[in-house]
């Protein structure tokens, strides 16, 4: 159908979870000429809860997706493609896309995937030797304050290993017919997929036959020699805290970087870091006197166990910071659709670096701030986390009075391990509610009827009151809001 695209159809779909499933429908008078899925998956979710999503995406469709999206390696962002297996092998796609950091033949690439999987499978083999001991030395110690801190200890180290299970994506399919399926393997069937797989570098600018009239911006990942925006996981100047402290409190202890961890995985030598460990006949009086029974319980390693779960937290920041972010840019209009996965710190962060901004610009394209302030939808990064959603480069930049956010959410989903008092953010939250005038959606409650969100939404226009009630619609499984270009 010739002419451009109009309008934008996206549905944000319940996977039964904590997860992220979209399909944006883009239509010529209202025709759909391009079809464009982004992940598909929830945390500990079941095929039971995932395929209503996927056939409804089948029946939608016909069939035939023109663009599908892998934003990153994650289960609550992957796993729906093995759960719901045998209905996407009746889908028919096009192109595959993922982030530069998938590209097993990128040099850089592969240094970021072993560093990644190394420090994974250490972690994770560390902390299952943790589990086992601390099971069995939970009512031991003297005294019962240090038998109450051991099961501390032990809830911490718990936790941490669900969180390694998640980076896997090993726990949501321990029940599947087929067998046991990972994060790994779906992306795997994502990238056999496509009758093309492409792998997306941050300044890109890219035209899609069907979509006549709208530019796809490669946002990120960050991509540089030395992986600094990358390693960058939370800015304290971009992040909306989790809490404020007043003067006379201690500011919070910043989390273990990857490097600590590597230093924190040295276990029952010393307590130190590699240029402070023994050897020889020093190493063997020292373990005589610091792993004997009677001074076990006062290794300083058990102080490293109580922050097992932000040493599984760095590795999870890590890999969402590969995450694609894009932006969709109505060329008539201006008006954007921001979708950037999970995107950290780093990742926004670099959004504005000079080399990106100049690439969109020689392009033909506009600088990032514009994107950001011309943006009419949101998809809330890592379903409103306070690192997932950058506030000077990101959330300040958006200015239309047009605004609208949907946020994959389901509160009650979210892993004790996650910290579930933080989701929504506590000071991202009205944030976003004021940014987008209470015009705000999350997947477990819909249109959300917070004080605040009611009271924005009655300072809006008659005029933009119904243009509002006319874009969003919901579904039997899906809310839906259509951006008229």
């Amino acid at each position: 159908m010739p002419g451009n695209i109009d309008s934008i159809r996206i549905r944000m779909y319940n996977t039964g979870s904590v997860g992220d499933c979209f399909l944006l429908l883009f239509q010529k008078k209202g025709v759909t000429t391009f079809t464009m899925m982004i992940d598909c998956g929830g945390i500990k979710t079941s095929s039971a809860l995932v395929t209503p999503a996927a056939q409804d995406i089948l029946n939608t469709t016909n069939g035939k997706i023109d663009l599908l999206l892998g934003t990153h390696q994650h289960e609550d962002h992957l796993s729906g493609f093995n759960l719901a297996r045998p209905v996407f092998d009746q889908m028919k796609v096009d192109e595959v896309w993922m982030s530069w950091v998938e590209d097993a033949t990128d040099p850089l690439a592969k240094l970021v995937k072993q560093k990644y999987g190394k420090k994974l499978k250490e972690l994770h083999t560390t902390m299952r030797k943790w589990a086992a001991a601390a099971a069995v030395s939970v009512a031991a110690g003297p005294g019962e304050a240090m038998s109450a801190r051991r099961k501390y200890i032990h809830q911490q180290i718990k936790q941490s290993l669900e969180l390694l299970e998640f980076e896997r994506g090993g726990d949501h399919a321990k029940g599947l017919a087929a067998g046991s399926r990972t994060n790994d393997d779906a992306m795997k069937y994502l990238k056999k997929k496509g009758k093309k797989m492409i792998y997306r570098q941050p300044g890109e600018i890219i035209t899609m036959p069907g979509a006549e009239g709208i530019k796809f911006y490669i946002l990120g990942p960050p991509r540089d020699s030395d992986l600094k925006f990358l390693k960058i996981e939370m800015n304290e100047e971009e992040m909306y805290q989790l809490a404020v402290t007043s003067a006379d409190e201690p500011a919070e202890a910043p989390a273990p970087s990857l490097a600590d961890i590597e230093t924190m995985l040295v276990d029952g030598q010393s307590p130190f870091s590699k240029e402070y460990l023994l050897s020889g006949t020093e190493l063997s009086k020292f373990k005589k006197t610091y792993n004997g029974g009677n001074f076990k319980w006062r290794q300083i390693e058990d102080d490293w166990k109580e922050s097992a779960n932000d040493m599984a937290l760095a590795l999870t920041r890590l890999i969402n910071n590969t995450s694609l972010a894009i932006a969709l840019e109505f060329e008539q209009s201006g008006a954007v659709i921001l979708l950037p996965a999970d995107a950290q710190s780093g990742n926004w962060m670099s959004w504005h670096k000079p080399e990106v901004v100049n690439a969109f610009k020689k392009k033909g394209g506009k600088e990032t701030n514009e994107l950001l302030n011309n943006a009419v939808f949101y998809k809330v990064g890592h379903h409103s986390s306070h690192n997932g959603t950058a506030s000077k480069s990101g959330l300040e930049m958006m200015n239309s009075k047009d605004l609208v956010a949907f946020i994959p959410l389901i509160k009650d989903k979210v892993p004790a391990a996650w910290n579930p008092s933080g989701f929504p953010a506590a000071n991202l939250y009205p944030k976003i509610i004021e940014k987008a005038k209470g015009r705000v959606v999350r997947t477990d409650k819909g249109l959300i009827t917070d004080g605040a969100a009611d009271e924005q939404r009655a300072r809006l226009s008659g005029t933009d009151k119904k243009a509002f009630s006319n874009a969003f619609k919901s579904g039997a499984n899906y809310y839906e809001y259509t951006v008229n270009g």
